[in-house]
């Protein structure tokens, strides 16, 4: 077996972390653009604090703060050009997913000819890692990754497309992950992150090019995710939660920036990237009972192994009743935190359905699945998402 493993960025962990920030920038340059959602909310002592450290460190401090929950090739391309007229060095993406992918995205088209959406990956173009401003990630939530990964995911709204930069240009020099800064997230974000890190475990573990390496971080990142997560979403300042959960978090972006992701990614992107009100995890919490059951007889002893985290019980039983029983465990977690849902429920017309089929068989994510559905296979999974059971 040959593995090849990839981990470039610094990761400073820990509370508190966060006030090691500008001497971090500073090594980078001497203008910081700072990207995050609209700032005045739970974000806000955050933002303060990160502009306070940049500016304390000698940094000018350009501010972006259009982030949408699904980032846009609109804000990408618009950051960008503030981006470039004021001579920005390093970018800094304070928050979810969302910022930090966008932070990401400008890092690459501030420094390129043309815009961001000209690198991502279905244009077969890749961005010049010379070029790439450095990106420091500073995550605020503990289910996306992203502060570990070489993806950067943004949406073109013309074309109704959800695509990613996949390019070792945009792993982040530096991640700051202060669990501190996760106390104030709310139950339906902290459910929705948590899951989709859950996701990054289980798919890089199930993936046809999955490792022994990788197989321990993910086993390690879901076992606490599924003992954890309800906890926090009781107890958000429960510091020690918090901190568990930002461990798996990270552990699962080191998860997929090695292995991947498969089948839920290939049809979630184009969910919410056709119906921007959709957020990542709540597209893949929508699709992951269908998925589990479709692919469960590809990958029993795995899926059983993963089914015993939830369930003591199971460790009585085969391995096949145990693997069986992974999609009802993953529904019932779904439904205690309030995450489990439908198309219908999520407003995605019903029209849809075919498109998203379309971009799905397109996507590379299938066919590193253990079992690679027909495109009638896929239809047949969003028909029974349709209405919740």
């Amino acid at each position: 077996m040959n593995i090849a493993q990839y981990m470039p960025v610094k990761i400073i962990f820990g509370s508190g972390s966060l006030n090691q920030l500008g001497e971090i920038a500073a090594q980078y340059g001497k203008c910081a653009m700072l990207v995050t959602m609209p700032w005045e909310g739970v974000q806000k002592p955050a933002f303060i604090q990160a502009k306070d450290l940049l500016e304390a460190a000698g940094l000018r401090v350009v501010t972006y703060d259009k982030v949408v929950p699904n980032p846009t090739t609109t804000t990408i391309n618009e950051a960008s050009i503030i981006a470039k007229k004021e001579q920005v060095d390093v970018m800094i993406g304070l928050g979810g997913g969302s910022s930090i992918d966008t932070a990401k995205a400008i890092a690459v088209g501030a420094t390129h000819p043309g815009v961001a959406w000209d690198y991502v990956y279905t244009e077969k173009k890749t961005a010049n890692s010379s070029a790439t401003l450095p990106i420091i990630a500073v995550t605020t939530t503990s289910g996306t990754g992203s502060h570990t990964t070489k993806y950067a995911v943004f949406t073109n709204p013309d074309l109704k497309v959800k695509s990613t930069i996949v390019n070792e240009a945009v792993f982040p020099k530096a991640a700051i992950v202060d669990p501190e800064l996760m106390r104030t997230m709310p139950a339906f974000v902290s459910a929705t992150t948590g899951f989709d890190a859950f996701t990054h475990a289980f798919e890089s573990y199930t993936n046809i090019h999955a490792n022994p390496l990788i197989d321990q971080l993910a086993l390690v990142s879901m076992e606490i995710i599924v003992k954890t997560l309800e906890k926090a979403i009781e107890n958000p300042d429960n510091l020690e939660y918090r901190t568990l959960l930002a461990t798996a978090d990270t552990l699962s972006g080191i998860c997929i920036a090695n292995v991947g992701t498969t089948l839920p990614h290939s049809i979630g992107q184009p969910i919410s990237g056709k119906c921007p009100w959709v957020s990542h995890g709540q597209s893949l919490a929508l699709v992951y009972p269908e998925f589990l059951k479709f692919t469960q007889s590809a990958c029993i002893e795995k899926f059983a192994k993963v089914a015993r985290f939830f369930n003591s019980a199971l460790e009585n039983v085969s391995d096949d009743i145990a693997a069986s029983e992974l999609s009802n465990e993953v529904s019932e977690l779904q439904k205690r935190m309030n995450i489990y849902t439908s198309l219908k429920e999520l407003n995605v017309p019903k029209s849809m359905i075919n498109d998203i089929v379309r971009d799905a068989v397109l996507c590379p994510d299938t066919y590193v699945n253990p079992r690679i559905p027909s495109a009638e296979q896929v239809k047949q999974m969003l028909d029974n998402m349709w209405e919740t059971s």
